[in-house]
C-alpha cells in the first residue's frame, strides 16, 4: 500500500479563522477547492496560491476560481476569431466587411491617389495635376484667391491671354484695341449721328445731313418734303438714260385745283420728238399743257395722254420771242 500525504482541510469560510503551526503550512478549501499556504503563524494568515484546472473550450462555467488550459483558452479564441469581422463604410454605402480570420482590408487608390503602408501606418497621399491625370493644383496667387475651398479668378493681366486684342476695320485698315481699353464711335458732322444706350451703339442720320460726295438713289419715288430747293447746278438733266433711244417722254409739272378738282399743268417733250396740234406736226417740239385732271404725269414712255378730255394747251405769256418763227398752222 503506497503512503499518502493528506492536507488539512476544511470549508474555504473557515480559513480567516485558523491559525497556522509555521510558516508554509498547506491546507485545502473543500468549498472552493482552494490551495493556501501559511505566510505567518496568526489566525487567518493563509494565503491562496492555487485553483482548480478546468479543460473548457467553450469558457461555459464562467468561474472566478478556476484556471483554464492552455488547450482551451486556444480553442476559444480560434473559435472568436473565426466568427469576428470588421464592418466599414464608404460613400457608396454601409455593409462592408472583412472577416478577420480569412480577408485582408484593402485600400486602392483612384485618380489622382497613391496609397502606400509601411509596417501598420497607412499613407494617403495626393498626386500633382497634370493635362493628363487629375490632381493637386496650385494657383498663382495675382491670378486666383481660394477661401473656404472656393476659387476665384482675379484680375488677369492681357499678356497671360491668348487673343487680348479686338481687331476694328473698316474693310480695308485695322487697328487692334487691347482687352480693357475703349471703343470710340464717332459721328461725323451733318451726316451721322451716334447714340449709346444700355451697351447698344446707334447710328443713324442728324435732322440736318450734308453729303460730301455724290449722292445716288435708286428707287421709284423719291419725295421732298422742303419747301425751298436750291441747287448749284446751273443745269437739270432729266431723263438721264434716254441718250441710246428716244424712248421716253421728259419734262415738269406742278399740280393746283381749280376748286373742285386737282388738275396739272407744265411742260413736255414727247419721246419721239414731234407734236401735233392743229393739224400739224412739229419736230422736236416742246409742250405746254394745263387743265390736265386725268393723273399725274407717269414715267413711263408717254408722260400725258394728249387725247383726254381734259388734256388742254397752256397759253405762253412773254416780253418777246427772239430768233423764233411763229406759225399759226393751217385750217
Amino acid at each position: 500500500m503506497a503512503n499518502k500525504i493528506i492536507l488539512k482541510r476544511g470549508a474555504d469560510g473557515n480559513v480567516s479563522s485558523l491559525t497556522p503551526v509555521s510558516i508554509g503550512e498547506p491546507i485545502w478549501g473543500t468549498t472552493s477547492n482552494k490551495f493556501y499556504v501559511a505566510s505567518g503563524t496568526s489566525a487567518g494568515n493563509f494565503e491562496w496560491v492555487g485553483a482548480p484546472i478546468l479543460d473548457e473550450d467553450a469558457m461555459g462555467s464562467d468561474s472566478a476560481t478556476s484556471l483554464a488550459t492552455q488547450q482551451s483558452i486556444k480553442a476559444y479564441v480560434t473559435s472568436q476569431v473565426t466568427a469576428q469581422d470588421l464592418d466599414f463604410s464608404t460613400d457608396t454605402g454601409s455593409g462592408g466587411t472583412v472577416d478577420l480570420d480569412s480577408q485582408a482590408l484593402a485600400f486602392t487608390s483612384g485618380e489622382g491617389i497613391n496609397i502606400t503602408h509601411s509596417g501598420q501606418a497607412v499613407t494617403f497621399a495626393c498626386e500633382d495635376a497634370t493635362v493628363s491625370n487629375k490632381g493637386v493644383a496650385s494657383f498663382a496667387t495675382a491670378d486666383f484667391t481660394v477661401s473656404s475651398g472656393a476659387v476665384s479668378i482675379a484680375s488677369i493681366a492681357n499678356s497671360q491671354i491668348d487673343n487680348s486684342n479686338i481687331a476694328v476695320t473698316d474693310g480695308t485698315t485695322s487697328s487692334n484695341i487691347a482687352l480693357g481699353a475703349t471703343l470710340t464711335f464717332t459721328d461725323v458732322d451733318n451726316e451721322t449721328e451716334v447714340t449709346q444706350s444700355g451697351g447698344t451703339v446707334t447710328i443713324g442720320l442728324p435732322n440736318d445731313v450734308t453729303i460730301g460726295g455724290d449722292l445716288t438713289v435708286n428707287g421709284t419715288t423719291t419725295t421732298v418734303e422742303s419747301t425751298t430747293v436750291s441747287t448749284a447746278d446751273v443745269m437739270i438733266e432729266l431723263a438721264k438714260d434716254n441718250d441710246s433711244a428716244d424712248s421716253v417722254d421728259f419734262g415738269m409739272y406742278g399740280k393746283y385745283n381749280d376748286g373742285s378738282t386737282t388738275r396739272y399743268s407744265g411742260w413736255f417733250r414727247n419721246q419721239d420728238g414731234t407734236f401735233t396740234g392743229a393739224g400739224t406736226t412739229y419736230t422736236d417740239a416742246i409742250t405746254f399743257y394745263q387743265e390736265y385732271s386725268k393723273e399725274a404725269p407717269g414715267t413711263t414712255s408717254s408722260l400725258i395722254d394728249t387725247s383726254h378730255g381734259s388734256y388742254a394747251l397752256a397759253p405762253i405769256e412773254c416780253s418777246a420771242v427772239n430768233g423764233a418763227t411763229l406759225d399759226g398752222g393751217t385750217f
